[in-house]
């Protein structure tokens, strides 16, 4: 599969992105912030043992292309975005796979206020193989904003909302990732009582791939809240973007809780973005408080797209990335870990009184099921016989009286996923019989999936 996704570049470090292959992006990529009068870029990268050799490449790419670069080195992601601002910078170059397994890399970008979506990926991939057109050579300064972000994102924090955090017991698991060092240093000097879990920094994420959304991922981390007597368990990815929480009693808090909890309580009649798989407690509590929500295909790049188009006060995708208008519709894993803590202390409800309030329906995780070939001609047939409102900003998502459900292909492997949400148990199964009757295979694959 092409490197090229919807919304960033993403493949395995040497035999898919290599040196000569991010030189030629980076020439590329200099390219189009030139057209666009969009300089200078600010670049920065994870701590993947691949990272620092393709991100020099990128950088001499872009120095070919004549853009003026400020490299902030090796640092989480929300680091980059906020350097950009702090030094003046119209776009943006990350080099991090996120997420991802260790032997991944990849390559994130903004260009002046407009994330990497399909368009802008498909216009980087067609000049990747053009030569330099520029005949003057740009130039790096080198900038560490470290402190500086530090200082921001606590007083940002601080702004949203809430009250002091000082006191609090948090357990942090940074999964050997970005944050590491980062993270606890910030709610040490919140005053918390910081508990650091998992190793250092792990270039090659030799113990688990750095990705909060998995359930398994988190149980050391609930483990040891609930051993410690900690109010909150925080865990942050590999690149630092995204966050996930844990409860006093060692239970995950799903994104969506998080979301209806950030927008209930910190905005007056919101304005979300949400992604498409994400579960209906989130719009329910969004509508309740007077607020509306605008559903998005799932990718940083539509959903800050979105935010920015609708001034929103808040973004979220089930995988647990929060954007916030207050950072230009940006997502920070730290900042949202801060935000949460900081309504906890003001609420005086612990995490775990709000996700019972907030509740959970009969939802199934992603369902993801081996296929080979084009998806295209399946996604039709299931759009053709499967009733309700249909949606096809992605896949196919259909809308019933008592759920809904969600078909679409991967972009990274050969096969394709599912979601399907219900009133209870048989209400799930009514749907997910509805929404693939015309593809039977594939709906006894499914069902064998719910069964298990």
């Amino acid at each position: 599969m092409s490197i090229f996704k919807a919304c960033d570049i993403r493949g395995v470090a040497g035999p898919e992105l290599n040196e000569p292959i991010a030189r030629a992006i980076g020439r590329s990529l200099g390219a189009m912030i030139r057209r666009r009068n969009a300089e200078p870029v600010c670049l920065g990268g994870d701590f993947r043992r691949t990272t620092p050799a393709i991100k020099q490449a990128l950088l001499e790419g872009l120095l070919d292309a004549g853009v003026s670069v400020q490299d902030v080195g090796q640092v989480p992601t929300p680091v980059v975005y906020f350097a950009a601002k702090h030094l003046h910078c119209r776009s943006v170059a990350i080099v991090t796979a996120s997420h991802n397994p260790g032997k991944y890399n990849g390559i994130k970008f903004m260009i002046g206020d407009e994330p990497a979506v399909p368009d802008l990926m498909r216009e980087l991939e067609a000049g990747i193989n053009a030569p330099a057109s520029t005949e003057s050579c740009g130039f790096v300064q080198s900038a560490d904003v470290i402190l500086p972000y530090e200082s921001s994102v606590r007083t940002r924090a601080e702004t949203l909302g809430g009250e002091s955090i000082a006191g609090m017991k948090i357990v942090i698991d940074a999964m050997e990732g970005a944050f590491t060092k980062i993270a606890p240093r910030v709610f040490e000097a919140e005053g918390c009582r910081v508990i650091s879990i998992g190793g250092p920094i792990d270039p090659d994420f030799g113990r688990r791939s750095p990705n909060p959304a998995v359930d398994e991922n988190l149980s050391a981390l609930a483990k040891r809240v609930i051993a410690e007597g900690a109010d909150l368990g925080i865990a942050l990815d590999g690149d630092g973007d995204r966050a996930a929480f844990v409860d006093h009693t060692g239970r995950v808090a799903r994104a969506e809780q998080i979301g209806a909890l950030l927008a209930t309580q910190y905005f007056t009649h919101p304005t979300l973005i949400y992604d498409q798989k994400c579960a209906s407690v989130l719009t329910k509590a969004v509508r309740e408080a007077g607020g509306k929500s605008i559903m998005q295909p799932s990718g940083y790049g539509f959903i800050k797209t979105a935010m920015i188009q609708n001034r929103a006060d808040l973004g979220v995708e089930v995988s647990g990335h929060y954007f916030f208008k207050t950072l230009r519709g940006g997502d920070d894993g730290l900042f949202a870990a801060l935000a949460v803590a900081r309504l906890l202390a003001k609420s005086k409800t612990s995490l775990a009184g709000w996700i019972e309030a907030i509740g959970w329906p009969t939802i199934t995780p992603d369902l993801r099921i081996p296929f080979q070939g084009d998806s295209s001609p399946v996604l039709e047939r299931i759009a053709a016989h499967c009733g309700g409102r249909i949606e096809r900003m992605d896949g196919v998502r259909a809308e019933y009286d008592d759920g809904w459900a969600l078909a679409r292909a991967s972009i990274t492997e050969p096969l394709m996923t599912f979601r399907f949400e219900g009133k209870d148990a048989s209400g799930l199964r009514r749907i997910v019989e509805q929404f693939l009757a015309g593809v039977p295979d594939l709906r006894s694959n499914v069902m064998e999936k719910i069964d298990a």
